[in-house]
């Protein structure tokens, strides 16, 4: 089973902008004044293996993995 990928629901994202997230996969759709599509992005590695980061390559957004903001029960990829 897969784990839903969640929106980010802020305002508007700006480049350098962070956002903490308990998901694995995230959407981002870039600030509401450009033309930036909607793309889904998966969490990278760090070097020990452990789901870490990711980075819109339209926007430059970076949504941080959170563990404790993880759903309970949710499906972990």
């Amino acid at each position: 089973m897969s784990e839903a990928i969640t929106p980010d629901l802020k305002p508007a994202a700006f480049k350098g902008e962070t956002t903490p997230t308990g998901s694995l996969r995230v959407v981002c759709g870039g600030p509401a004044f450009s033309r930036h599509p909607q793309v889904y992005l998966s969490m990278t590695d760090n070097a020990a293996g452990q789901p870490s980061h990711v980075v819109c390559p339209y926007c430059s957004h970076t949504f941080i993995y959170t563990p404790s903001l993880a759903v309970p029960g949710a499906a972990s990829h």
